[in-house]
């Protein structure tokens, strides 16, 4: 401050004082106030530059032409972002299309319209499979039929296992009777020929026992022919055949003989049960095709665009429609790379859109291109947006705020006064008294033309704001 100009200007205004108190009739009670309160403003003003004035160092430039700004440090409320212009994009996008080729026959959307998942929106004419899956069904009738068939043979066949067990069993019975008579015979003989030989009975007795015993012989030899041929299949020779080996216990053993002799009932029963499985199965995915001739919406959102109409012919690479997914949208933004190093996922984002007016809308950020584009020098970013009542559209431009941090007692300065200045420090001047020194400051971001000092500065501090270079005499300071 230029402490001549009030000096100069002191008689000025007592003059003036004097003069309206002289001429009572002249004076107003209106000039008397403002004449006292210039020269109560000259004694406000007059001691503030006293008190910055001092024998160590001058406040005013010596020319009174420039002096420096002061500035108190008050902490205020900041928030830290980042400009960015962007544009809204869908979150999730699908076209639909068809997995069964025909003539689209009906069509229930049109371009705009809102679509729940599930939704109907188109059928495919679905005559011929129709058609077709009647005939699958007669054929899956003749295939059962079949089936039945051939287990009422499979059936039987083991019946009949049953019944040829006990013609076995009752062969070995007869066989055993056959043999033990056989035997009886044989001794019979044998002491006939003894008595036949001493003339104990004559010649014609001996031969009838002769005869007798010959009959005995021959009916056991057919009965242990008849019983070679019921084992046949039910040896121990057959379980080897067949390539199994012999089992330990009985049971296990006829369990054998059961599948072994109804090998050929057992493969009929399984081909025709096979075959009834086949045609169920292509009888259900004719079933799922005529499902698929109903064309459903895979997700909720709006139509953006219907490619067909009704009548034309769908092959499964046609696009019927395209439904997007606006009950949230995405907000992309391009980042310069610089600014890229302080953002991450989950960070705030507000912004307006040009169709909404001053509107604001939130989001966070959700995606980070891990990318950058060569030509750009930029990364996207995604930012995931709230969209109840879809009224933010895909392509609306937007004019956004990256929130990257928020601070409640934050100190600012301008630039101008730092008078040195790193990437993470600087150096001000700090008014103490009636000195001034230089301070080491440690600084943060940049917010709205003033730079952040994160250390080195208190609430009530005093700094040169401008004009440091006309400030005189420095002390040294400190860390």
């Amino acid at each position: 401050m230029n402490n001549n100009f009030f000096t100069n200007n002191t008689s000025f205004f007592t003059s003036a004082i004097r003069s309206l108190i002289a001429d009572r009739k002249k004076a107003t009670l209106a000039a008397l106030i403002f004449a006292i309160a210039l020269l109560a403003g000259y004694r406000t003003v007059h001691l503030i530059a006293q008190h910055f004035s001092g024998a160590q160092t001058r406040l005013e430039d010596e020319s009174g032409k420039i002096a420096p700004e002061y500035l108190k440090i008050e902490p205020v409320e900041a928030i830290f972002s980042i400009d960015a212009l962007g544009q809204i994009v869908y979150e999730e996008k699908v076209n639909i299309s068809s997995k069964v080729q025909g003539r689209l026959d009906k069509l229930y959307i049109r371009e705009g319209s809102r679509v729940s998942k599930g939704q109907l929106i188109a059928e495919i004419e679905r005559l011929t499979l129709e058609l077709t899956l009647k005939e699958q069904q007669s054929e899956l009738d003749i295939a059962i039929k079949s089936y039945e068939l051939a287990k009422a043979k499979l059936e039987n066949a083991l019946k009949a296992i049953e019944i040829k067990l006990a013609q076995i069993r009752k062969a070995r019975a007869e066989v055993y009777d056959k043999k033990i008579t056989y035997e009886n015979m044989t001794r019979t003989l044998n002491n006939k020929a003894a008595l036949f030989k001493v003339g104990g009975i004559s010649e014609s007795e001996y031969e009838a026992v002769k005869a007798q015993h010959t009959t005995h012989y021959t009916r056991y030899l057919n009965a242990k022919a008849d019983l070679e041929i019921q084992e046949v299949g039910f040896r121990d020779s057959d379980i080897i055949a067949a390539g199994f080996a012999l089992p330990k216990s009985e049971k296990a053993k006829l369990e054998l003989f059961r599948a072994i002799n109804t090998k050929i009932e057992k493969a009929e029963t399984d081909a025709a049960l096979s075959k009834i499985n086949q045609v169920k199965q292509v009888i259900a995915s004719t079933r799922t095709l005529i499902d698929e001739t109903y064309i459903r919406s895979p997700l909720t959102g709006v139509v953006a665009l219907k490619n067909m109409e009704t009548g034309e012919i769908v092959k499964t690479d046609s696009i019927i429609a395209t439904v997007m997914d606006i009950s949230k949208v995405f907000l992309s933004l391009n980042i310069g790379e610089t600014d890229s190093k302080i953002l991450r996922e989950g960070q705030e984002v507000t912004f307006t859109a040009d169709a909404f007016g001053n509107e604001v809308f939130h989001g966070k950020i959700a995606r980070i291109t891990p990318v950058l584009d060569s030509k750009t020098r930029t990364f996207e970013i995604k930012a995931l947006v709230a969209n109840p009542g879809m009224r933010l559209l895909p392509g609306m431009f937007a004019r956004a705020k990256i929130i990257i941090e928020k601070k409640s007692n934050a100190i600012l300065i301008p630039p101008e006064a730092l008078v040195s200045r790193s990437d993470a420090e600087g150096e001000v001047l700090i008014a103490k008294k009636d000195i001034v020194l230089k301070q080491k400051v440690k600084i943060g971001r940049d917010f709205n033309g003033k730079v952040e000092v994160r250390e080195g500065l208190c609430s009530g501090d005093v700094i040169v704001a401008k004009n440091a270079h006309a400030v005189k005499g420095v002390a040294p300071g400190g860390k």
